[in-house]
């Protein structure tokens, strides 16, 4: 009873954070500002959510059934924060004068400084040796952050070397030679496979208006037609996601860069914020890097060590999980605040409103 009821709330859950608050537009009109701050912020929140279920569903998919339905997002979630990350570095570069001036203090230390203090949990619980703590410094425990922080390096370097226009191009290049370079060293695909969705996100904000008059012209036909390709693909890769084919990894890039495409073009006519999904967005980060810690905390780590059997039973696992993930994701987006704030705040010069990075 007790596990059926949990399974079910899961998807209600899931099902309000999206709904809530929803709003949708008619036939023949479209939202003008679709892909707004609010929009990416609440895209990120989703995206949070959808990978915190995905991995625990490896720990607790066959008692709450339920999870099985987030088993395989983890990869197209990653994309969608890939997208908006792309999406956002190209939109400070064609609206904000002067924009990489001081780009690694206000965007690399954003990524850096959270993920430093959560490795420092990593090294202290996991009894690493200086070789590991070695390792995990390049961001290594969490294979997104030293993506990310690649991709962050390189689109620096494209936007000084190159004029503006040829940004996107050479970021795709970029991004194609680090999963090259990536399979090359044997690393797994889920190192490399979601990763063409940054230079989709930069080339979506760099033809903005190109790509709204194509989706909104037909829309009704496109717009279906994307998202066919991308559920046939997503299938294709749930069903044989242990296949670890080339078949497989191609199929994958496909699910992983049409379904930021299909976000995008959803928000045209679908708008998801709510304050849910608004603090999740605002968390995203801190949610992704902290929720492996409480899985392996609470019966195999600290936890477990302190109170062997107090999280025995799946729900009251479950319930820790999240309680322990939001609470130290708010402490720990806090204490980086505290941090980031006298080191990127510039006095007297007025905060410009952009896309959230």
């Amino acid at each position: 009873m007790v596990k059926t009821a949990v399974s079910a709330a899961i998807i209600i859950f899931c099902v309000f954070m999206l709904a809530w608050r929803a709003k949708m537009i008619g036939r023949g009109d479209f939202f003008e500002n679709y892909f707004s701050v609010c929009e990416t912020r609440s895209i990120k929140g989703m995206c949070a959510v959808f990978i915190l279920l995905s991995h625990i569903c490896t720990y607790l998919g066959d008692t709450f059934k339920s999870l099985y339905a987030f088993k395989y997002v983890g990869a197209i979630m990653v994309a969608g924060f890939f997208f908006v990350s792309g999406y956002g570095l190209q939109y400070g570069l064609m609206n904000k004068k002067d924009y990489l001036r001081g780009f690694f203090k206000k965007r690399m230390l954003s990524i850096a400084v959270p993920y430093y203090i959560i490795n420092i949990f990593y090294i202290v619980t996991n009894h690493m040796d200086l070789r590991s703590i070695l390792i995990s410094l390049t961001g290594y425990n969490l294979w997104f952050v030293m993506a990310i922080a690649i991709f962050y390096i390189g689109f620096y370097i494209c936007g000084k070397l190159f004029v503006q226009r040829r940004v996107p191009i050479a970021m795709t290049v970029f991004v194609l030679l680090y999963m090259v370079v990536m399979n090359r060293l044997g690393f797994g695909f889920w190192w490399y496979n979601s990763c063409l969705a940054f230079a989709a996100g930069i080339w979506v904000c760099h033809g903005m208006k190109a790509f709204t008059d194509f989706f909104q012209k037909r829309y009704f036909l496109k717009t279906p037609l994307l998202a066919l390709v991308f559920a046939l693909s997503y299938a294709y890769y749930c069903l044989h996601a242990n296949d670890r084919t080339f078949i497989l990894f191609a199929v994958s890039v496909v699910s992983t860069t049409t379904f930021p495409f299909l976000l995008a073009a959803l928000s045209m006519k679908i708008q998801i914020a709510n304050p849910i999904l608004d603090f999740c967005g605002d968390l995203s980060l801190e949610l992704y890097l902290t929720h492996a810690l409480w899985i392996s905390w609470l019966r195999m780590g600290f936890w477990y060590n302190v109170a062997p059997t107090l999280f025995d039973k799946d729900a009251f696992y479950f319930a820790a999980i999240i309680v322990g993930t939001v609470v130290m994701s708010v402490l720990v987006h806090k204490v980086s605040g505290s941090i980031l704030k006298p080191i990127t705040q510039k006095p007297n010069k007025s905060v410009e409103k952009s896309v959230n990075v």
